[in-house]
């Protein structure tokens, strides 16, 4: 298979949109642009957005202290703004700026934390109310108008005449910097940012038909083709396709509650969206780990698919996106089994093809690594290599060299018996042009989801040519799992959080068990472990046959 985005990738991508955006941003910091952003500030909102996800009365205390953490970073400013607090981390003040924390104040509750909300709101329009690349940028702006506009209720209610002009009035500007400014995103989830803003604002504030059209008109151009018929997102992260969720929800919602006509193609959107974002979720509710997505919290996406209102179960075969789910009765295993997509949209795309995860009911056993995306050092690139992940590994290099060499074809084929164990008989080729090696891997999973078996094996063109080449084949573990070697060093038991127990069994390799990383969740980096199993070519081609059985 080639990935759909091959076929529909939209013209706006790639180095001659960057280019065009460059020359638009040249224009920005002109006496122009801000003659044509300070235009009439409204007096009021014509349409009141709801905020309708929870936040954390925990972290809005700490928020509400001064401190700012993210990512293993922080920021404490208890009696001043945060906002130039890490000048050279830009991913930190990305999300500063963002402002998604607002809703952690909101959970709080009260005067006092809607009065300290208020004055960081008004210290931003203070310190970034005239353009910048950096807190403009129109996904970042995009992002912001969202919560602002969500949490308008919460920010004026209270609120004295000087920060209410004051916050009308940024809210105006930055809708109309936006408005020109949208075609710039890149093409995938910034842009679809970009255009629920869009259409937020023109719903929301006084005379914005025209932004709403236009928002409109592009969501109902970019949905399609970037929801894939499986329901898949086009970057393939797991995450990425619940975020969406989320603000084609929020606009739906928003739209019916103004008595306004909702475009079918967001409800179209949203029930493709909706299966698939079930069939990419483990037993403990999170999200698998694939192509920079973490684990997200899973009151939050139960909240998503529960608003959606959409009934359809999970789908195990994602055909278009490349995503294969084999699900028994206690068990789940979810298989990456697809190709990043080109350009842009695969720019956090992780190198792994085959790679998959498996839990037993509430808990992982079997995972990759996770996301180092807005991490500091090394993480973001260290997290998107094949050995990071549970899948076959050649001569210690990635499966996917450089972005701009992907494999070929991936191959699937899906089957299932009359008791209900399923099997899946896949490979790939992104080793076929370095080494001559095709990587074939066969999963199984019984109905009761007690006993999952695997073989990985090379195909090789010569097999000669490889000799004295490593082959390694990874099984990270869960930080909850507890693993030890038995039976002189050839059996791995795994022990559960909750005293579950497993056996790993192998043949074809050398097994050990060694450190791994677990960064499956934003703001922690846990210490855990890996099986692997080890063989170095003489000539033939290596097979790995392996078992992971309920004790």
């Amino acid at each position: 298979m080639t990935h759909p985005a091959a076929t529909v990738r939209p013209r706006y991508d790639g180095p001659v949109r960057r280019a065009w955006a460059r020359v638009r941003a040249s224009g920005y910091g002109t006496a122009l642009h801000r003659w044509f952003l300070s235009g009439r500030a409204p007096d009021e909102l014509a349409h009141m957005p709801s905020a309708r996800w929870p936040g954390d009365p925990q972290i809005g205390n700490a928020l509400f202290q001064g401190r700012f953490a993210r990512a293993g970073r922080s920021a404490t400013a208890p009696n001043q703004p945060p906002w130039r607090l890490r000048p050279s981390d830009p991913a930190f003040n990305r999300w500063l700026s963002g402002f998604g924390w607002l809703n952690h104040f909101a959970a709080v509750g009260g005067n006092a934390a809607a009065g300290h909300a208020r004055r960081l709101v008004r210290s931003w329009i203070d310190v970034h109310d005239e353009w910048s690349a950096e807190a403009w940028a129109p996904a970042l702006l995009g992002r912001r108008l969202i919560v602002w506009l969500t949490h308008a209720g919460f920010l004026l209610d209270g609120a004295d005449d000087g920060f209410r002009q004051a916050f009308l009035a940024s809210l105006a500007r930055q809708a109309r910097h936006l408005a020109r400014a949208a075609d710039d995103a890149a093409p995938g989830p910034d842009r679809l940012t970009a255009s629920v803003a869009l259409a937020l604002a023109g719903l929301s504030l006084p005379r914005g038909e025209a932004w709403l059209a236009k928002a409109l008109d592009r969501l109902g151009r970019d949905l399609p083709w970037q929801i894939l018929g499986d329901g898949g997102y086009i970057t393939r992260d797991p995450e990425d396709l619940l975020n969406v969720l989320r603000d084609l929800i929020d606009l739906r919602d928003e739209l019916a509650e103004s008595g306004r006509d909702i475009p079918q193609a967001i409800f179209n959107a949203i029930d493709r969206a909706v299966p698939m974002a079930r069939a990419l979720r483990h037993g403990d509710g999170g999200l698998a780990l694939f192509n920079g997505g973490f684990e997200g919290d899973p009151t939050l996406i139960d909240l998503v698919l529960t608003r959606s209102g959409v009934k359809a179960r999970s789908l195990d075969d994602g055909a278009h996106i490349g995503f294969q789910r084999l699900g028994g009765r206690r068990a789940v295993a979810i298989v990456d089994a697809g190709i990043a997509p080109p350009g842009d949209l695969g720019r956090h795309a992780h190198l792994a093809p085959l790679s998959f995860e498996f839990s037993a009911g509430k808990e992982r056993l079997v995972v990759n690594c996770g996301s180092g995306r807005d991490r500091l050092g090394d993480w973001p690139a260290v997290a998107r290599t094949t050995a990071a992940h549970s899948t076959l590994v050649l001569d210690d290099r990635n499966a996917i060299e450089t972005d701009a060499v992907q494999p070929s074809r991936v191959e699937v084929q899906r089957n299932q018996d009359e008791a209900g164990a399923q099997w899946l008989e896949m490979a790939h080729d992104g080793y076929r042009t370095r080494f001559g090696a095709r990587h074939r891997r066969r999963l199984y999973l019984d109905a009761e989801g007690d006993d999952l078996r695997g073989e990985d094996s090379l195909e090789l063109d010569a097999p000669e040519r490889l000799a004295g080449r490593a082959v390694a084949l990874r099984f990270h573990l869960h930080p909850g799992v507890q693993a030890s070697l038995v039976q002189g060093g050839q059996v791995v038991l795994l022990k559960t959080a909750s005293g579950n127990g497993w056996r790993f069994r192998c043949a074809g390799g050398e097994l050990a068990l060694e450190e791994s990383i677990y960064l499956g969740q934003i703001d922690t980096i846990r210490r855990t472990e890996q099986i692997v199993l080890r063989v170095v070519i003489d000539g033939e081609a290596p097979t790995f046959k392996w078992a992971l059985q309920r004790v």
